[in-house]
């Protein structure tokens, strides 16, 4: 009855600012975001919103299944199945030696279950780039973004390089906010030309590499740029060199703008067994089902604290009872963990990323309890495999 009224309480809400924004504001993209989450029940975005975008498919023409070794004793215990539910988890799966060994599912989803990754989509574009690169469409990391778009502003545009914007050391002006209705965060999320608005209102303002500075619009600056270098569109490269290749179980979304621009600092949507897929080609240094995606050295930066001490090339990592790892993480607790030395990569999906444990790293306990449980039982499998 409570989350009822709630919900109700939400639905009045967004009726009442829709009305003032038709009356007063200029705000046309609040419409779209007011539609998806207040007139919804809901209060920001959530895994399941695609519904309210048009998105751009990722296709797999070639699938293939995941090896099985299901192995119900991996269940989560007690204490771990607690958190995965008080923050409404919808997926869990675990996958050791290239083969799938326990999953779970909410009721509602499914292994085919297509949700919102979030932020984790900020790992797959910086792949993509280091494929662009490894293609020869662009120079190098180092190459510099007004050289593939002119119409950069900012007093520093000149110094901004690709790797500046994959690190997380851009110096936009732009401020990483996720509740601020008016702010550029739900601008480029709900509004029809990410382009234009980046261009337009997000100069580089402060020296690029001097510090670390968690920005979205970083990574639609790096999208942009792999898309005139290369002439394709995120999705269709998607496509071509990861869901395809990969053996994806299934296609997945993009969210796109109007323009068909891929909003690409998030929102991939797809399902647990294909989101290890990414993780794996990681793990695997580049080379996957003898397949090649990446060059091998260039995969050390995904797991290497290149830009801070607990981010890399577009992916966060850090270090629990020991165990280094690197995750990709999405804002309402969206985790590929990967620990290379196991053989491991653990997969969550949720509506809320609960609390954090390690504030400097910004680790959420989700992942701390993940790899805590399950690292000690991989790292003994793995040391008895050498007996």
């Amino acid at each position: 009855m409570r989350k009822a009224i709630k919900r109700a309480i939400y639905v009045l809400f967004g009726i009442l600012i829709l009305l003032w924004l038709v009356t007063f504001t200029p705000y046309d993209y609040l419409f779209k975001g007011v539609s998806a989450t207040y007139l919804q029940g809901e209060t920001s975005a959530t895994i399941d919103d695609k519904a309210y975008f048009t998105t751009g498919l990722i296709r797999s023409e070639n699938p293939r299944p995941w090896s099985q070794d299901i192995d119900p004793e991996r269940a989560p215990s007690e204490e771990l199945d607690s958190l995965l539910t008080a923050t409404e988890t919808v997926a869990f799966a675990l996958f050791h030696r290239d083969k799938l060994v326990y999953e779970e599912y909410a009721k509602g989803y499914s292994e085919t279950s297509r949700t919102n990754s979030f932020s984790m989509a900020k790992t797959i574009t910086a792949m993509i780039a280091q494929m662009a690169i490894d293609a020869g469409y662009i120079e190098a990391w180092d190459q510099p973004v007004k050289s593939l778009l002119p119409d950069l502003k900012g007093e520093y545009a000149d110094e901004l390089t690709l790797d500046h914007l994959s690190m997380m050391q851009a110096g936009l002006n732009w401020n990483e906010h996720y509740t601020n209705a008016f702010g550029i965060t739900a601008k480029a999320y709900y509004g029809d030309d990410i382009t234009k608005l980046i261009l337009d209102e997000v100069p580089v303002s402060n020296m690029p590499g001097t510090y670390f500075e968690y920005q979205s619009g970083a990574t639609q600056l790096m999208a942009e740029c792999v898309e005139v270098a290369t002439g394709k569109r995120m999705n269709e490269l998607a496509s071509e060199w990861l869901w395809t290749p990969a053996g994806c179980s299934d296609d997945a979304e993009w969210h796109l703008d109007a323009q068909g621009q891929a909003i690409s600092y998030c929102c991939v949507n797809s399902n647990a067994r294909d989101f290890a897929r990414i993780g794996h080609i990681l793990m695997h240094k580049g080379t996957w089902n003898e397949h090649l995606f990446m060059d091998g050295p260039s995969t050390e930066d995904f797991f290497k604290p290149i830009s801070t001490g607990y981010y890399g090339r577009s992916i966060w990592m850090d270090e629990v009872d020991g165990f280094r790892f690197s995750y990709m993480k999405g804002i309402n607790g969206q985790f590929v963990v990967i620990l290379p030395e196991l053989d491991l990569v653990m997969v969550r999906l949720g509506h809320q990323v609960g609390p954090h444990t390690k504030l400097e790293t910004l680790l959420p306990m989700i992942v701390e309890e993940m790899v805590r449980e399950y690292a000690p039982y991989y790292e003994t499998v793995s040391e008895a495999a050498w007996e």
